[in-house]
């Protein structure tokens, strides 16, 4: 398995809970400095340009499914009438 960003992610956070201090009063601070000084890796373009893509193909997927869904549901609208009548007819 690959390194995936969720890992980074959590040591982002670790790296981040180190640049807080504590300051009077157990009070907690981060310093602009110290922030603006902070790098996050970032992947290569080609890498970014793949992600992008598989987000794309995601959603597409996702846009896909939303539009099925409608059309299912508008297709049990238009039948709901008649598959009551019939049960309320006895016929089923």
């Amino acid at each position: 398995m690959k390194v995936g960003y969720f890992f980074i992610w959590i040591s982002l956070n670790d790296l981040l809970l180190e640049l807080v201090e504590k300051s009077t009063h157990d009070t907690r601070k981060l310093e602009t400095l110290k922030l603006l000084n902070f790098k996050i890796p970032v992947p290569p373009i080609p890498e970014q340009r793949r992600i992008v893509a598989y987000l794309d193909e995601l959603q597409a997927k996702v846009d896909t499914i939303k539009r099925l869904r409608e059309e299912a549901m508008k297709e049990l609208d238009s039948l709901l009438p008649s598959i009551l009548d019939k049960a309320f007819k006895g016929e089923f």
